[in-house]
């Protein structure tokens, strides 16, 4: 515990004092907008929040440099993406369900000796060479197909798969590449690729069964304006066990409150913030000033130019110039000896 120079100990905050909040943001704000730090009204409130919204936009989508001094990191024209706007997710697959027997009537399935998982509302139901989407999980035992007109006779083997997964509250719409299987799960299995849901519907008329998964699609699931929009992943094939995936994805940024006090970024990013927002109410409530637009720009730039420096690669790879090595040589051509495909008998390389 840090102490004065008299011995007096002084208590810490438990949280990062030099990572700007949502009250520090809203006091400097009020002060230079000339209505005190605290105790305002409920109009001086909302104006400050719509201040600070603005101001956490434009840092979060810095606008395309096309004028001024850009670094020479950056190509004009270009926004900037955040390296700390880009999570990683994890998305745990269920294992199929087939425990027990079924019988359908009228689209109401009702499982004997086994118990619905709790996931089964967003499963789709395999029996008889078909395969049915679940609306509702009704009971331990009793689920509804979207498809009421399903009649099958009790004593019918079936199989219950999960293929879909919500993905977090935050997702934007895009992960950075390929997902890959977590390490201890399998490190020779080739990553799973995304494809577009047209291209993986096509895939479904063909292979229906569950199995490993190779591809995946996102999708964006019904608008509800309560809650904003949400994603959620597709798989294909249907996930027939456990598996865990990884991969870094787009992250939609919230708006900060009491509540929930502090903005992405981190404390590198606070003067940014700070300015960016009194950059906006100078714009809104001042003339002829852009002290604050340009102190803003200086630190967004310089910024961008931190950020780039710690999270951009050191090397990306040996370039060899191999376009007059003759013939296959073993010291030159990394694949020499390796085949590309065989075809009856016949081994073809690259």
């Amino acid at each position: 515990m840090p102490t004065l120079n008299d011995g007096t100990a002084v208590s810490t905050p438990a949280s990062d004092v030099l990572t700007i909040s949502y009250s520090e943001l809203s006091a400097e704000v009020g002060d230079f907008l000339g209505i005190g730090r605290d105790s305002w009204s409920t109009l001086e409130q909302t104006r400050i929040d719509s201040i600070i919204q603005s101001g956490l936009r434009q840092v979060y989508y810095p606008q395309k440099f096309l004028h001024g001094n850009v670094s020479h990191r950056f190509t004009p024209g270009v926004a900037y993406q955040w390296s700390w706007m880009r999570p990683e997710a994890e998305i745990v697959t269920t294992a199929a369900y087939d425990t027990g027997t079924v019988e359908i009537a009228s689209g109401v399935v009702t499982l004997t000796t086994g118990t619905w998982p709790s996931w089964a509302a967003e499963g789709e139901l395999h029996v008889g060479g078909q395969i049915y989407a679940v609306n509702t999980r009704d009971s331990d035992s009793q689920v509804t197909l979207n498809d009421l007109t399903v009649t099958v006779a009790a004593g019918t083997e079936y199989s219950l798969a999960r293929p879909s997964y919500d993905l977090p509250e935050g997702f934007d719409g895009s992960f950075d590449g390929d997902l890959h299987y977590k390490t201890s799960d399998n490190t020779l299995w080739p990553p799973i690729r995304l494809i577009s849901p047209a291209v993986l519907r096509a895939k479904k008329q063909v292979y229906n069964d569950t199995d490993r998964p190779e591809y995946a699609a996102l999708q964006p699931k019904s608008f509800d304006a309560t809650v904003g929009q949400r994603w959620q992943i597709i798989f294909f094939p249907a996930p027939s066990a456990v598996w865990t995936f990884y991969g870094r994805y787009k992250i939609r940024p919230l708006m900060i409150d009491g509540t929930d006090l502090y903005p992405l970024g981190g404390t590198a990013m606070a003067e940014v913030f700070l300015e960016s927002c009194l950059a906006v109410a100078e714009k809104r409530f001042v003339e002829d000033s852009k002290i604050h637009h340009e102190e803003f720009m200086r630190l967004l730039l310089q910024a961008i130019d931190h950020d780039a420096d710690v999270f951009s690669p050191d090397f990306l790879g040996y370039n060899a110039d191999r376009s007059e090595a003759g013939g296959r040589s073993n010291s030159l051509d990394r694949r020499y000896d390796n085949a590309i495909h065989s075809y009856e008998g016949t081994t073809y390389y690259d």
